[in-house]
């Protein structure tokens, strides 16, 4: 809106201050009304013409209450006789105003407000809009204005949708300036619709207010046309969002103070015939719209209960009564409750935001929702857990699993980017015999089982998982006690930290060792000893491999520097990291500061990462592991060639030493030796080195030498053995000779 448009509208309030003032002669104040007017439909055209409304309908209607607003100065609040001419204008303007509400009521169905649609003020301005037909026709009828019963019941209708209009000011927030203007000349206009109706006699004395603020109404249109956000009136964009339910519950109070209030005025004579002869037609519009406010209230706090805000599924609390709904329009067929569990989800919410999160959550519930259609159920229980109540049976070729799964296996796209997501479900039988709370028990206990089987599976559920599943949260348990409150070695043991050396494969010489990798023990009060692969796994599903790997690199390091001060110096050390220290933040400083405390080179240091263990393509493990690596540590890729794809490891992250998997250091000796060759030219073309693990047999050293394997580690060189046997081994073997094979 330009400096001249902000004129044009000032001088035309200006003359509808003037049309209001009572000195102001009939002829001049009619002209000056009639002149206000005719500007404020010309400045309307320019703007409707000027933006190119989405709608160009809606301003129609507008446009059309302007021109009204010409007629009726003329003919109502001029001040000549009335008669049909000046009851008529009024009726323009109503039911022009009335035209209006449909795209009013468009522009306030956002569908970001599921449930929460002002349905009462719909009704009660359908309500109005009645009274205002019962109006017209007896206005047809009848030629009086303040005896007429039809005249007065639109008079009513009037103030009621006034009311509305401006309620609905009151229940939004940022709304386009241009629809707030529209909705506050409209409300004017309707006001003095009611008045001039009812009140024939203020159509004399107090016709220079009212055709005052008339005039000023018309330039709340003209404003609202010149402004650039009328062109989404009547859009979804232009109708702003709710506000909270205390705030909308508020704005019903002067909403029902209105008709006491007429009636007040009318008691002291102030409006006599308008207070007295509205106050029960609108009072009871009112009132009715009030109950259904009410109802409104209760059904949304009844939902709202029963209801995940962000989904609309159902929750917890509102499952019950949802599954037995299901039981009754199923009442022959098999239910299977499926507890459907995110894998990950929560490094989405830590590496790409809640709204990236937030958004994948709403999609996967709609897939289920989509797959379950009216066989079934689907609720969010919190976080990341869904609960799924579906129908199986011979008249459906898919199983929950398949049917959940499938849902699920499509890539999701935020921001042109893929995520893949899969889930951990348990399913168990909702039968006739059994209860709900059962069912929830045992499918919680599959969905734990599937979790420990890998990601992305599905398990049903079997007595013997509640066992198995029992057992691995009490391993759990006692690795919490163990890791972070200090258990008792008689309840939860003692985790030991032991080495097995490395050694360095110089051809033509014996095997010298060069290096120790630390190795994690658990010496279990009952279990016995337990070795990496029986804990390891629980501990990751509880949160604590980070914990679990600074206890090892730790206790690693500190031999090592135990090492040095005994004479044996020079070793490298090895440590695994797991996938939970990967996803720590800031996981290079916690290394560095370990190894500066103990006086430990980084370079002296090998961090492994394990290539069985899937590790997501995430920016943020790539930044850590190039920022450790620009400290001065080594990155190992161990178990290499059995797991994940292994060149997209090298490719992603700094590694520098291929560890090979035992199940290839076997081909050396197997006569066919085409992959080892294969993957050692390739380490060589990368410029990484070859370590060989699991080597147990003297005959398979000379092969690897051959292969370019500059390292290897199994029991023909030594096994895991604790810190204080380390020097004394190192000691005996430096002096070993012959074959070329370690004398331990």
């Amino acid at each position: 809106m330009g400096r001249r448009d902000v004129a044009a509208l000032g001088l035309l309030a200006v003359l509808g201050v003037l049309v209001a003032v009572p000195g102001v002669g009939g002829p001049v104040g009619a002209s000056a009304g009639l002149a206000a007017t005719a500007g404020a439909l010309a400045l309307a055209a320019v703007g409707v013409r000027r933006h190119r409304p989405v709608l160009p309908q809606a301003w129609v209607a507008v446009l059309a209450l302007l021109a009204a607003g010409v007629l009726a100065p003329a003919g109502a609040l001029v001040g000549g006789p009335v008669g049909p001419w000046a009851r008529w204008s009024v009726v323009v303007v109503q039911v022009v105003a009335l035209a209006l509400v449909p795209f009013v009521v468009r522009t306030l169905r956002r569908a970001g407000d599921p449930g929460r649609r002002t349905w009462p003020d719909v009704v009660l301005t359908a309500a109005a809009g009645a009274l205002v037909v019962a109006q017209v026709l007896g206005m047809l009828r009848h030629t009086g204005v303040g005896e007429d019963p039809a005249v007065l019941v639109g008079a009513a209708a009037d103030i009621v949708l006034a009311i509305v209009l401006l309620r609905i000011l009151a229940t939004r927030t940022a709304m386009a300036p241009a629809t707030v203007l529209v909705l506050l000349a409209a409300g004017a206009l309707l006001a003095i619709a009611a008045l001039v109706t009812a009140r024939a006699d203020l159509l004399g004395s107090g016709r220079h207010l009212l055709q005052g603020v008339q005039t000023l109404a018309m330039v709340l249109l003209a404003a609202a046309a010149l402004h650039p956000s009328m062109r989404l009136f009547g859009t979804a964009c232009a109708g702003g969002t709710l506000r909270g339910d205390g705030q909308r519950l508020l704005s019903v109070l002067p909403v029902f103070c209105t008709v006491p209030l007429l009636w007040v005025l009318g008691a002291v004579h102030v409006l006599p015939d308008v207070a007295v002869q509205v106050v029960a037609p609108s009072g009871y519009v009112l009132a009715c719209a009030g109950v259904g406010w009410a109802a409104l209230s209760v059904r949304r706090a009844e939902r709202s209960a029963e209801r995940d805000p962000l989904t609309d599924l159902v929750n917890r609390r509102g499952l019950p009564r949802a599954v037995e709904g299901l039981q009754r329009r199923l009442p022959d067929r098999d239910l299977h409750l499926c507890l459907v569990d995110l894998d990950d989800f929560k490094q989405i919410n830590d590496t790409r935001g809640h709204a990236v999160g937030d958004a994948l959550l709403v999609e996967v519930s709609g897939r289920l929702r989509r797959a379950v259609g009216q066989h079934g159920v689907v609720s969010r229980t919190g976080g990341d857990e869904f609960i799924v109540v579906v129908h199986t049976g011979p008249d459906r070729e898919e199983g929950p699993a398949d049917l959940l799964l499938e849902a699920l296996d499509a890539p999701f796209e935020f921001d042109a980017l893929p995520y893949r997501v899969s889930a951990s479900i348990g399913i168990a039988p909702l039968g006739a015999d059994g209860t709900f709370e059962t069912a929830l028990v045992d499918a919680d206990v599959a969905m734990y089982a599937a979790k420990q089987a890998g990601k992305g599976r599905a398990q049903v559920y079997r007595p013997q998982l509640r066992e198995k599943v029992l057992g691995a949260l009490t391993v759990q348990q006692e690795l919490r006690s163990l890791l972070l409150q200090g258990g008792r070695r008689e309840d939860v043991g003692e985790l030991l930290v032991v080495h097995q050396p490395v050694v360095d494969l110089v051809p033509d010489a014996a095997p010298r060792i060069v290096g120790v990798e630390a190795l994690v023990r658990w010496q279990h009060p009952r279990a016995g000893l337990l070795t990496p692969d029986q804990f390891l796994a629980h501990a990751e599903a509880a949160g604590l491999g980070a914990r679990l790997d600074e206890h090892v690199t730790t206790r690693a390091l500190r031999d090592l520097a135990g090492w040095d001060a005994a004479g044996v110096g020079g070793l490298h050390l090895a440590v695994n990291l797991g996938i939970g220290s990967l996803h720590r933040q800031g996981m290079g400083r916690w290394i560095g500061d370990l190894a500066a405390r103990h006086g430990i080179e980084p370079s002296r240091v090998h961090l492994e990462i394990t290539e069985h263990e899937e590790l997501p393509d995430d920016p943020c493990i790539a930044a850590s592991l190039r920022e450790v690596v620009a400290a001065g540590f080594h990155l190992d890729l161990d178990d290499f060639g059995i797991g994940y794809t292994s060149l997209s490891y090298v490719r992603r992250f700094p590694v520098s030493t291929v560890k090979l998997d035992r199940s290839l250091t076997t081909l050396a000796t197997g006569g066919d030796t085409s992959l080892l060759e294969g993957i050692t030219a390739l380490c060589r073309a990368l410029d990484m080195e070859i370590l060989a693990e699991g080597v147990e047999r003297a005959e398979q050293v000379a092969p690897l030498r051959a292969l370019g394997v500059q390292r290897a580690q199994g029991h023909l060189f030594g096994t895991a053995m604790a810190a204080a046997d380390v020097p004394g081994f190192v000691r005996r073997s430096g002096r070993a000779a012959g074959d070329g094979v370690l004398a331990g």
